[in-house]
């Protein structure tokens, strides 16, 4: 068999995850390009938050 007849179609749900990050990254850009602010924002999306790079042990 030739491993190009093998395709992960592109309606799969890590392709939606990855096209609806798209799509929210641009829309976060243009609200903050035109003078919005990330606190505007909150309601509408989650934001990750950034994890400590310090370990305890």
């Amino acid at each position: 068999m030739n491993s190009k007849s093998k395709h992960t179609p592109l309606n799969s749900k890590g392709a939606y995850i990855f096209k609806k990050m798209l799509e929210d990254k641009k829309a976060i850009h243009n609200h903050l390009k035109n003078g919005g602010k990330l606190t505007d924002l909150k309601d509408q999306y989650n934001f990750a938050t950034p994890l400590s790079l310090r370990r305890k042990g």
